[in-house]
């Protein structure tokens, strides 16, 4: 029986942090990163609770734990119908003037001209996209993927960078995600954008042994980005290019630096909101 059953059917979990109402921003930011499609902010007399949506049940618990650390939290069982209301807010993110992440049920915004939009439906678990990490990361991958290319996607979610790269000319697309559910999504978007032969997606959370890849795009948070470092940099073909994102501006020069001590170069960094991504070259 599945979590959603014992739990009457119809039902996603949310994971609900107390926190003080300075940290809103913070404690919502952290969770976006995570995955949540929508934070929803509460008043609970001299505190505030954030509602989100980040994944099947292992992966809200998972969630708790990683928040343990600075916030209070539970998980709350919501009908679907409630959990949906959402979809009704959620709009087109223009990532640059070639390329937008859509909701998949919104009609194509032709204001955008002649940009590629990719269709995206998280469904239970997964982001939409739209975080700042998402499009910045997006964005690399739309202006240094060249056709033939082979790429790794670490922490795929709901598949939207595996999608960009095979739609900007990668001939083989990996996406790993350690939330079960994430296959399943990933699929149904590659799908939904006629890029299913050209992609393939994994349940774990590791970086694949002996498998190599032209470039890795790792947007995960900075302890995975630090365990994981030498398997990532191992996966990269010499000359290969690395992406690095899912950091706080004032909390990634330590996952920079220990990038450059296993022999990779820094070709380009960027910012969005608070958020910091850098472009890397395995020299050796």
């Amino acid at each position: 029986m599945t979590d959603t059953q014992k739990h009457g059917g119809n039902v996603v979990p949310h994971v609900v942090l107390s926190i003080a109402e300075a940290q809103v921003e913070l404690a919502a930011d952290f969770l976006m990163q995570l995955g949540a499609r929508a934070v929803e902010e509460r008043s609970v007399g001299q505190t505030v609770e954030l509602w989100a949506v980040v994944g099947d049940a292992e992966a809200s618990e998972r969630c708790l734990v990683r928040c343990s650390g600075e916030w209070a939290g539970r998980v709350e069982w919501v009908s679907i119908a409630l959990s949906d209301a959402w979809k009704e807010f959620a709009q087109a993110v223009e990532v640059n003037p070639h390329l937008t992440i859509t909701p998949s049920w919104h009609q194509i915004d032709h204001d955008h001209g002649n940009a590629i939009a990719v269709l995206i439906d998280p469904e239970e678990s997964f982001g939409l996209g739209d975080h700042p990490t998402t499009r910045l990361v997006a964005d690399m991958l739309w202006r240094h993927v060249r056709p033939g290319m082979s790429v790794l996607d670490m922490g795929s979610g709901s598949g939207v960078l595996s999608i960009v790269a095979a739609l900007r000319g990668a001939t083989r697309v990996l996406g790993i995600d350690r939330s079960s559910g994430a296959v399943t999504v990933s699929e149904r978007n590659a799908a939904r954008n006629l890029v299913s032969e050209l992609t393939e997606f994994r349940h774990g959370s590791v970086v694949p042994s002996g498998e190599m890849f032209d470039l890795v795009a790792a947007n995960i948070l900075a302890p995975v980005l630090l365990e994981l470092s030498d398997s990532i940099v191992q996966a990269v073909e010499p000359e290969g290019l690395i992406i690095l994102s899912g950091l706080h501006v004032d909390r990634s020069s330590h996952v920079v630096e220990r990038y450059r001590t296993l022999g990779c170069h820094v070709v380009e960094e960027v910012t969005l909101e608070g958020w910091y991504s850098a472009l890397m070259k395995r020299m050796r």
